[in-house]
């Protein structure tokens, strides 16, 4: 695997009642709350990031304000930038972040203008390691884009992704992970989100996450199935503002030696949406939120 980010570090979203969201994301997602910094809830995942999750407050509608990449090193942040600043204008020069859990690097827009942030040597934790029942890390952020060819080569080019499969309207794009995918587009009007998935210990814990998350007034938007690009165990909810969630688990590891498919590859039988079969398909709310959300504008500075 090539030069590239390792994962994602956290999203930050902005919400019109951030002490809902915050309650809901720590006492049924189960996730838990690290600090109030900057006008903002952060909660971690059990993983080493210092947080996975930034609630901050917004009176407008609710929003994305920026996806966070975890990189290895200084040299390697810079070396990125270098090839961010070649492929877009607004791109900041690396340094201390002023972000929750510091750390030095940067930010900048995509060509469709979504603020992201490379980071390194921020405080993590020492206690890090999988919890049965809560989430490990963000998996990976969807992405819809109405030129995904545009926005692929953008993450492959300035931030060494590899595209490694696709399916239907869906790219998946692999960075320096063995976890089969980080970031997907998927080909639609806007360039809006379609949903962050959030990491499990393993399929029962999918299950009993879904199982809470009905308990407490979430019902199941799809799932619970198994995908075949990534190979992972799925479940799709609606949060608290309708932000689209999933909780994912047993997904597909690779190497270099990974083959590209494509979309012939990964056709279903009329009638299946997924590797089992037995999953019914998406409710019209899940059609309705994953192209809910948009990002913030003017919010790629972290420094």
């Amino acid at each position: 695997m090539g030069q590239s980010v390792v994962g994602i570090r956290s999203i930050e979203i902005e919400m019109a009642a951030p002490m809902r969201a915050a309650e809901f994301y720590a006492r049924v997602w189960n996730l838990a709350e690290v600090e109030r910094a900057g006008g903002a809830i952060l909660l971690r995942a059990t993983g080493p990031c210092h947080h996975v999750l930034a609630i901050h407050g917004n009176s407008g509608p609710p929003a994305v304000r920026r996806i966070v990449f975890a990189a290895e090193g200084r040299e390697l942040c810079d070396t990125l930038h270098g090839k961010v600043a070649a492929a877009t204008s607004l791109v900041e020069e690396p340094g201390p972040v002023a972000l929750a859990g510091g750390g030095y690097g940067f930010g900048f827009t995509d060509p469709a203008g979504r603020a992201f942030a490379v980071v390194c040597d921020a405080a993590d934790h020492r206690d890090a390691g999988p919890v049965p029942d809560r989430p490990l890390k963000i998996a990976h952020v969807n992405l819809n884009d109405p030129d995904p060819d545009r926005t692929r080569d953008f993450f492959v080019d300035a931030l060494g992704f590899r595209w490694v499969d696709h399916s239907g309207p869906q790219y998946f794009l692999n960075c320096a992970s063995p976890d089969h995918s980080t970031i997907v587009i998927c080909r639609a009007g806007q360039p809006t989100l379609n949903h962050v998935a959030f990491e499990m210990t393993d399929l029962d814990s999918v299950m009993r996450g879904a199982g809470r998350m009905r308990d407490n007034g979430y019902p199941i938007e799809w799932g619970i199935g198994r995908h075949g690009p990534g190979n992972n165990a799925f479940a799709y909810f609606a949060g608290p503002e309708e932000f689209p969630i999933e909780y994912t688990a047993d997904g597909r590891q690779i190497d270099d030696a990974y083959e590209f498919h494509g979309p012939d590859h990964w056709k279903w039988p009329p009638g299946r949406l997924d590797q089992w079969g037995v999953t019914p398909p998406h409710t019209n709310r899940w059609k309705r939120v994953q192209t809910l959300f948009g990002f913030a504008p003017d919010a790629w500075r972290v420094r």
